[in-house]
């Protein structure tokens, strides 16, 4: 896998130990429907949910849209589709499928809703996903856009230098790893109307926020931009931080909706 398209191929191709940390991350709680509220999804909207990943968002919103709505998830990823159709299987306002690539496989006008989270800091050509979005949208349709803006992480017990250099030895993985402060202006690009922007933050004390950072070792090892060791260092520094109960983990996730 070359370091220029790593980060989409990376997403094709998901080793074990990484989709395993995916399984513990990405779980539906009643406390994300906050990150879901300026999207206003209504009782029997049509919603697709873009980069659905292993499933657990289009969940969330199939309580949301009920039995008179549906969810359609979609994802590049074979393993993604195939494990969400099987968990899922009993839901039958949801359906999962794989595409290619920006293309969405849906006629013009056809959603009330597009949720995406965690997924546009990873796509090739953000005008085209966003315009092809914005095709399959009802006139009275929403975007919302949850994502992260790897510029403004918390990691303590490490200084703001040290979180610096481990997040840009890691940005290879993502084709615009500051996405969260750029959807605004690149959604007005391409036409979006009433954009608007809210920050949630996420923060950790339990030592979950582990799982993304050994994402990012795992990306560091495989770019070789930080010597192993030093990486190993930090993340011994980190796990023994969640043992003392001092450690902290900080990301925020801007909410950009438009019409």
């Amino acid at each position: 896998m070359e370091i220029d398209d790593f980060y989409t191929e990376h997403w094709k191709q998901i080793e074990d130990d990484r989709f395993a940390r995916y399984e513990k991350m990405f779980v539906w709680s009643e406390g994300q429907l906050k990150l879901l509220e300026p999207a206003d999804i209504q009782s029997g909207h049509n919603v697709l949910d873009l980069g659905c990943g292993p499933g657990s968002l289009s969940f969330g919103i199939s309580g949301l849209v009920g039995e008179t709505g549906m969810v359609h998830g979609v994802d590049i990823n074979e393993r993604f589709v195939s494990f969400s159709q099987e968990k899922y299987k009993d839901r039958e306002n949801i359906s999962f499928q794989k595409i290619e690539d920006h293309q969405l496989p849906f006629e013009s006008d056809s959603f009330d809703r597009v949720v995406c989270k965690n997924v546009l800091e990873y796509v090739p050509d953000l005008t085209l996903s966003l315009a092809e979005v914005k095709r399959v949208l009802k006139p009275s349709g929403k975007l919302h856009v949850i994502d992260s803006d790897w510029g403004f992480v918390i990691v303590e017990p490490w200084p703001k230098e040290t979180i610096v250099d481990f997040f840009e030895a890691a940005a290879p993985a993502f084709r615009e790893p500051q996405i969260g402060r750029k959807l605004m202006g690149e959604m007005k690009k391409v036409g979006f109307q009433n954009v608007s922007v809210v920050i949630v933050p996420f923060v950790d004390q339990s030592g979950s926020g582990l799982n993304v950072l050994n994402n990012m070792a795992s990306y560091i090892e495989n770019f070789e931009t930080m010597p192993s060791e030093r990486v190993r260092e930090l993340i011994d520094q980190a796990e023994k931080s969640v043992e003392q109960g001092t450690f902290l983990f900080c990301l925020p996730q801007f909410l950009v909706t438009a019409s």
